[in-house]
């Protein structure tokens, strides 16, 4: 046994004080980022009055509109996404995809059955969430009178998530993981809720008057 690498190694170990701390630091942060985040699951189904022909072609301008639209007031990249197999694409910058196409890969939907189905997880962002939440909101202002959900949204317990109002997705938006701020922020772009008003950076050339 070398003796003299044994005492320093007591004498100058790999970890000092100051970058054991550093690892415990580093540990904790892999820890919070691994932490166990609930998933959101969707199914998008046509409602059984809507499910002749003409109603589906409808349906699917509604649909691809609808998420294009919600996808550009938050700042996805919508489009095309390949010349060689066109498909209506919806990207954000966390890499989560929607896509529509004649696939049944996970987060697509059937341009012509309108059966799709996906999951959002923490590490995919608020933003497809609140997509999908808008689609149901848009699909129940459009069509009053069918009581069938064409999204139905739900957590990995099997809860349905149905919007009410953005105070219904306070409860979702925690155990997520979701910033509350930023998922307001873009919630008020959908009109899902109204915006902060931000008083203290709000610049006026009108005097204050206290009475």
């Amino acid at each position: 046994m070398n003796t003299k690498s044994v005492a320093l190694e007591q004498l100058e170990p790999k970890l000092q004080p100051d970058d054991l701390d550093e690892a415990m630091v580093n540990a904790l942060k892999l820890d919070v980022d691994n932490r166990a985040y609930s998933t959101i699951n969707w199914h998008i189904s046509p409602p059984t009055a809507l499910q002749g022909e003409e109603a589906k072609r409808l349906l699917l301008g509604f649909i691809i509109g609808v998420l294009g639209k919600s996808g550009k007031a938050l700042g996805c990249k919508v489009g095309v996404s390949t010349e060689d197999e066109p498909i209506e694409a919806i990207t954000t910058e966390s890499g989560f995809k929607l896509k529509v196409c004649s696939s049944n890969k996970e987060n697509t939907l059937h341009p012509k059955t309108l059966e799709g189905a996906g999951e959002i997880t923490n590490a995919h962002g608020h933003k497809p969430f609140l997509m999908m939440i808008h689609l149901q909101k848009r699909f129940h202002e459009e069509w009053e009178s069918v009581s069938t959900e064409l999204v139905n949204i739900c957590d990995d317990q099997g809860s349905s998530i149905i919007y009410s109002e953005f105070s219904s997705l306070e409860n979702v938006i925690e155990s997520m993981g979701f910033n509350y701020s930023e998922v307001r922020s873009d919630a008020a772009k959908l009109n899902l809720t109204t915006e902060i008003f931000d008083w203290q950076g709000a610049n006026t050339d009108i005097e204050d008057c206290y009475f």
